[in-house]
């Protein structure tokens, strides 16, 4: 199987993103609701629909394309109003959304809808872990996250359309109730099972270990 770089990538695959602010008291955690990667052949994206959903840990170092783009601030009732206005713009991908992409191109799929069991954006896990417990003592419901009741028809309409969920969130301790949600909440989730309630994440760090998940991902899909 050949391993795809990134600038070839880009070459066939757009990036946008809900990037926004949630003001939780005195403090201010920066987001990402739902990521879209399309193929360039996609004129429309309000009209398509998924191929895949695709569930991962948090948004980790994805940012938007603009770095002068300020997100909007949304207070905990706005975020759990059902209602919230989304701005979906392009977005800076990172090392798992590249992963994707080539998962996109072996199932020649034209677009994937990116979730996350937190939106909270932090590319390293031990300190995403630590905002995570921060943000926690500030409300301990997690607004942040999908799994929040008042989100959950925010979470169904995000996978309405797709017949494939796909869970590849990792094994971080701090998401294990988030996790369990998902999975009770979502039938028919497909991914590389670990211990329950984990599943492998698409984009270790040697490349030899992403291919094998590619592999495995892609039997996996054929079933």
């Amino acid at each position: 199987m050949e391993f795809i770089y990134a600038e070839r990538l880009k070459n066939h695959f757009s990036v946008f993103g809900h990037f926004y602010d949630l003001e939780i008291g005195n403090s201010v955690f920066n987001c990402r609701s739902v990521l879209e990667i399309v193929s360039q052949t996609i004129d429309d994206l309000n009209s398509s629909k998924p191929c895949a959903v695709v569930v991962m840990m948090n948004p980790g170092s994805s940012k938007p394309l603009n770095p002068d783009y300020i997100p909007q601030k949304f207070s905990l009732d706005e975020i759990k109003s059902k209602s919230w206005k989304k701005d979906i713009i392009p977005a800076k991908p990172d090392n798992a959304q590249y992963q994707i992409m080539r998962l996109m191109l072996l199932k020649d799929w034209k677009h994937v809808r990116v979730l996350n069991l937190s939106d909270l954006r932090n590319g390293n896990s031990n300190k995403f872990s630590i905002e995570y417990r921060n943000a926690q003592i500030l409300d301990a419901s997690n607004p942040h996250s999908l799994m929040h009741q008042d989100r959950y028809t925010e979470l169904r309409n995000y996978c309405l359309n797709s017949s494939i969920v796909i869970a590849a969130w990792g094994s971080t301790e701090v998401l294990r109730e988030s996790a369990e949600l998902f999975l009770r909440n979502i039938d028919n989730v497909r991914g590389l099972p670990l211990e329950s309630p984990w599943y492998r994440y698409p984009s270790p760090y040697r490349k030899d270990q992403k291919l094998n998940w590619l592999k495995c991902m892609y039997e996996e899909l054929k079933t």
